[in-house]
């Protein structure tokens, strides 16, 4: 990491604060909307959450607080995005390209530790000011892959959000980049050390993967969680056969799956991520089946991708209430696919959880209570920013401004990065 980039992940240290209460606005708690909410956060966690006037009758008179008033705008839980890959941060603006397989495959051979930790910090920027404070990544970068987790992880933990990283490995880069990330994803998920950070096996094979990658993967992983990707869904029964596939397993595919192929994932206890890059019939999406959705390439905007996905429903002919029902299943599930990975509850506001909040800047002008929250968040707030995020109870961006960022260096020097990156790909 060089010393700009050191600069603009440790410019601001949050400092032991005093209890603090968030009221003024309708609050989501996670299942329910208070229109005169409030939370109470100490140490960390949230003492109290409800009622406005409930909530500050829960706080000893001898406590001194601090207040923020959201004005009216909408308190919610940190929001949770099932998948992401940081590393194409820089992806966007080069060029056209009618094989995405063959453009990802050149551009990650182009990716250094460098431009690796600015697009991380870039994605976490459009992260934050999206409400999401939980991530689950999907990384490849071929030519740095040791101890490339921990540098994502260092860059994580020093911005306050949560996430669940994995190296993906695949065949497509031949045996020894196949070998290498495995051992860093054995490695990472041995020794990870930062305690908002979490292990998982990244798994794509673009191709039919073979019985010796398949019986390694085996071998190593055990039984740690999986982030897997799948071109064909017939992939999906190789990793069956394998035992790949387990109650930690979140998996997407281009391609979609059948209905057989749904059983399955819901016999083994797997949750299937969907993103707006991947449609999947509607049924698919409700019964049995944990499914939740991620955004997927380029950004960690969920609100767009649940609006995008609404859209989609829409337009192949849903009712609203219909593709409503479906928005909210997926957001359940991902809350419930989260609490797998972390404690404190992550997507909930209740006593005793980890305080990850998010204010949004919006004021709802239309009533707003539990039944008609969607219609809100997708049709009111899909695309607002937040203007102010805090996780563990201490504030990480502020009146739209980066706390433990510096957002100006890692502009700066992300487009320095993302011009080298744009060089060398011009190259191959």
């Amino acid at each position: 990491m060089n010393s700009k980039t050191s600069t603009a992940v440790s410019a601001t240290k949050s400092s032991e604060s005093k209890p603090i209460v968030i009221y003024g606005g309708p609050l989501f708690d996670g299942s329910a909307i208070f229109n005169d909410g409030a939370v109470y956060i100490r140490d960390s966690l949230v003492a109290a959450a409800g009622d406005e006037e409930y909530v500050f009758s829960q706080i000893p008179k001898t406590v001194d607080i601090e207040v923020y008033d959201t004005l009216g705008c909408l308190i919610t839980p940190g929001l949770i995005n099932l998948r992401s890959h940081f590393y194409r941060s820089f992806a966007t603006g080069l060029g056209f390209h009618d094989d995405s397989k063959t453009f990802w495959q050149k551009y990650e051979q182009c990716i250094d530790d460098e431009m690796v930790q600015l697009a991380v910090l870039t994605g976490i920027l459009n992260a934050v000011k999206s409400g999401v404070t939980t991530i689950f990544d999907m990384h490849s970068s071929p030519p740095a892959i040791s101890k490339i987790l921990d540098n994502i992880s260092s860059v994580i933990s020093r911005s306050g959000i949560q996430a669940v990283l994995a190296c993906i490995v695949t065949e497509t880069y031949g045996e020894d980049i196949f070998n290498r990330s495995v051992e860093e994803n054995r490695r990472f998920i041995e020794t990870v050390g930062e305690p908002d950070v979490r292990g998982t096996f990244g798994v794509h094979f673009i191709q039919s993967p073979s019985e010796r990658a398949l019986g390694v993967i085996k071998d190593v992983a055990g039984n740690s969680g999986f982030q897997i990707h799948l071109n064909h869904n017939e992939h999906l029964k190789a990793l069956l056969d394998f035992g790949l596939v387990n109650a930690k397993s979140l998996i997407s595919s281009h391609s979609g799956f059948t209905d057989n192929d749904i059983k399955q994932i819901v016999e083994h206890g797997a949750n299937l991520v969907y993103t707006p890059e991947t449609g999947l019939p509607p049924h698919q999406l409700t019964g049995e089946i944990k499914a939740g959705i991620g955004t997927g390439t380029h950004d960690n905007n969920l609100l767009h991708a649940l609006r995008t996905e609404y859209d989609r429903l829409i337009s192949a002919g849903n009712n609203q209430r219909d593709a409503l029902a479906i928005i909210e299943t997926l957001l359940l599930a991902n809350t419930a696919i989260a609490q797998q990975f972390f404690p404190g509850k992550p997507g909930m506001l209740e006593k005793g959880v980890r305080a990850d909040i998010a204010v949004f800047d919006y004021v709802p002008v239309t009533p707003i209570n539990t039944d008609n929250y969607i219609q809100h968040l997708l049709l009111g707030m899909s695309h607002s920013r937040t203007k102010m995020v805090m996780t563990k109870g201490k504030f990480i961006y502020n009146d739209y401004t980066f706390l433990t960022l510096d957002d100006e260096i890692i502009i700066e020097e992300s487009q320095k990065a993302a011009r080298r990156l744009f060089n060398k790909f011009e190259k191959q």
